[in-house]
Formats: structure tokens, sequence, C-alpha cells
């Protein structure tokens, strides 16, 4: 039989006991320090899920589309995209077309 030691994610002690559930997650508590949490923290994944929408709304893609993908809501979507536009730059200045020659002086 495999004997799985959980340690407090604040102190570091083993006096770590299960204490209900949130979400479908099973909840532990420390009973030196009293900390009460997860054994995996939602922080990582939902950095993780939030960069792969950041990379689809790079790519073009669709809000809705993005949803579908990564079952992120719509607005948060929406945050952000809003989010990543306003860290560019604003529209670029168009460049001269090639063989084009500048147009100087009046008629």
């Amino acid at each position: 039989m495999i004997v799985t030691t959980q340690l407090c994610a604040r102190c570091g002690s083993e006096q770590v006991r299960k204490n209900g559930s949130t979400g479908g997650r099973a909840k532990y508590q420390c009973k030196a320090c009293g900390f009460q949490g997860t054994r995996y923290p939602a922080g990582p994944a939902r950095a993780a899920r939030y960069a792969q929408v950041e990379k689809l709304l790079a790519e073009r893609n669709s809000q809705r589309s993005i949803v579908r993908l990564t079952g992120v809501s719509r607005m948060t979507v929406a945050k952000l995209a809003k989010k990543s536009a306003a860290g560019e730059p604003a529209v670029a200045p168009a460049a001269p077309e090639k063989g084009a020659t500048p147009a100087v002086g009046g008629a």
C-alpha cells in the first residue's frame, strides 16, 4: 500500500487533515497553523489557460472560438483582449508602395 504524506503549504507541517470539499476538490486543514486550502491551487492552471487565450487572440481567432477551445468565459476573453490591445502600439504608419514615386511640390 502506498501512503502519501501531505505537507502544509504555509508551514510545511505534516499535521494536515481532510476538511471538506469545494467545487469537487478536496480541502485540507493544517492542525499546526490552521491554514486551509486545496492540495493543488487553481492559480497555475488558470494562468496556463489565460496564456493559451492570449496566444489564440494573437493568432486572430474569434472570441467565441476561443471560448469553445479553452472553456474560459466570453467576458474573460473580452477582458484579456482589451488588456492585450492596450499594450500594443497604435496602428503602424503605412509604408509607401514599392515602385511609387513620392509627390513633390504642387501641381
